[in-house]
């Protein structure tokens, strides 16, 4: 039996994220909100968003605590 080989490859982003705008934690609905209260998932760019949490090291309790 022949192995199956994949011929396409992912398309390369067509741009590279920005920065991320001044933003906050807000307890009251426990998400990132920028200055003028909307959340910060819905301003900015999806790209944005995963670029910047691929850079982070995830938080919270682990099995072992």
């Amino acid at each position: 039996m022949t192995p199956l080989i994949l011929g396409r490859r992912a398309t390369p982003p067509a741009r590279a994220a920005g920065p991320l705008p001044e933003h906050h934690y807000d307890d009251a609905v426990c998400a990132n909100v920028v200055p003028d209260g909307r959340l910060l998932i819905h301003v900015v760019d999806a790209r944005t968003i995963a670029a910047y949490t691929r850079t982070q090291k995830p938080l919270g309790r682990k099995k072992d605590d």
